[in-house]
């Protein structure tokens, strides 16, 4: 069985058996070097991609390590228990902040009035 081949000059030639087999040959030699480069390249990716994810880890856990550092017993606390003592600790330290603005307000009254009464 024959092959034709086009050529630039839009001229069609025949192919022997044996040339067509070569060009299978090329051409299956290329297709498995591009199934080899792109398995390479998604390695390369699948690499890198998993440097990224052990990165934020990384980073995940040294906020995690800060975070146990900055609530009082949070040390000894597991990651979820660390998340409610943390929201606990906040609502907290934002009722000691109304408490002292409150405080202070107060205290300032007091002042102006000691001051229009000569005190």
């Amino acid at each position: 069985m024959e092959e034709t081949l086009a050529t630039p000059d839009t001229t069609r030639r025949s192919l022997s058996p044996s040339c067509s087999s070569a060009v299978k040959s090329r051409a299956a030699g290329f297709e498995r070097r591009t199934k080899r480069r792109l398995s390479e390249t998604k390695a390369s990716v699948r690499e890198d991609y998993q440097e990224e994810e052990e990165e934020e880890e990384d980073e995940v856990k040294e906020k995690i390590e800060a975070l146990q550092r900055i609530i009082p017993g949070g040390t000894a606390l597991g990651v979820d228990a660390l998340f409610e003592e943390t929201a606990g600790y906040i609502m907290s330290l934002q009722c000691q902040i109304k408490t002292i603005k409150v405080l202070t307000s107060f205290l300032q009254r007091l002042d102006q009035e000691d001051m229009k009464f000569g005190g």
